[in-house]
């Protein structure tokens, strides 16, 4: 099988079973009884970023060779890098084309999710400057503080937001078999296909990564998340385009609070965890671009300008793989 054909193949199948169980969850949270803030932050961000999580798992757990730690290490800090940076870029771009320029968000949970996102993934780039020792205990903070956040997420969300229903029918839908029934179904099917398509996209990147001679880590940081971040942009595009911009943040900021602590912990546990120039760049360029969209929220003045500069944080980070790289 042809390498290209590996790499297109791998990229469908994870967008197509994104889209399937992005739905599917989006029904689960409806029968759940959970509010838009837990839809869009916990249930839809989970859905789409299984895809990003993935690629590097399977490539550090299944992988025999350094290109494999570096393209699980490129795809642990690309997919952060992308959702605070283009991802931002794209909700402003979504706002200027509706003729609106300030998002309307409701129940601060943009705020909750960039401020944990802030703090977990400073974390886990500090621990790849610690001695190893240290690394399974702040591993394991890490997880339990994610799940500490997505508990105050369903808590806050039960208490304090309104059951809204999907805006689209189940995709599985089947007269004779109940909703809640199908929805799981639904969700069992997507994440297999998101699984085989995360494996032939990591065999894809590795042949390329020795076929080309270009380090593993420079294109799974960059070609890896283009692909996998594709559910979280296309949905945030679409919920800013029906004026749901709640949903449209959480969906990233959501995404961005797994990844910040949930995946990093994986590759803290799978690999030496020992983070090059190039590494930290990109963890840094991530964590300075959340951290403005942060900064503008707080005063209230988040807007499109703002979120269109975010993608100049990503441009820098081009910029330097052009110019040292």
């Amino acid at each position: 099988m042809s390498l290209l054909l590996i790499l297109v193949s791998g990229m469908v199948l994870i967008i197509l079973s994104a889209d399937y169980f992005t739905n599917g969850v989006e029904w689960l949270g409806f029968i759940l009884g959970l509010g838009e803030g837990a839809v869009g932050s916990l249930l839809a961000a989970l859905g789409t970023a299984l895809p990003e999580t993935l690629v590097p798992v399977m490539a550090m757990a299944f992988g025999a060779s350094q290109v494999s730690d570096a393209i699980g290490l490129g795809a642990i800090l690309g997919a952060p890098l992308m959702l605070a940076t283009l991802a931002f870029m794209i909700i402003g771009i979504g706002l200027w084309s509706h003729g609106r320029v300030v998002p309307r968000l409701h129940s601060g949970s943009m705020e909750r999710d960039l401020t944990f996102f802030i703090g977990s993934f400073g974390l886990a780039i500090a621990t790849g400057f610690l001695p190893s020792p240290w690394h399974s205990t702040l591993a394991c903070i890490l997880i339990l503080g994610y799940l500490v956040h997505a508990w105050t997420v369903v808590h806050y969300s039960r208490g304090h937001q309104q059951v809204i229903p999907p805006t689209e029918r189940l995709h599985l839908a089947i007269g004779a078999i109940p909703v809640w029934l199908m929805a799981w179904i639904q969700v069992a099917m997507a994440l297999s296909g998101m699984i085989l398509g995360a494996r032939f996209f990591v065999m894809a990147l590795d042949q390329a990564s020795a076929s080309l001679r270009i380090s593993g880590f420079f294109l799974s940081v960059i070609v890896t998340p283009v692909a996998t971040e594709l559910p979280e942009v296309l949905n945030s595009v679409l919920w800013i385009r029906r004026g749901k911009d709640t949903l449209a943040f959480g969906n990233v900021t959501g995404a961005m609070a797994f990844q910040a602590s949930v995946v990093p912990a994986l590759g803290i546990f799978l690999t030496p965890w020992r983070l090059t120039g190039w590494e930290f760049a990109a963890a840094g360029i991530a964590w300075s671009s959340a951290a403005w969209i942060l900064w503008r929220s707080h005063r209230k003045r988040l807007s499109r300008g703002p979120l269109l500069m975010a993608g100049l944080f990503y441009l820098a980070f081009i910029g330097l793989i052009l110019t040292w790289g």
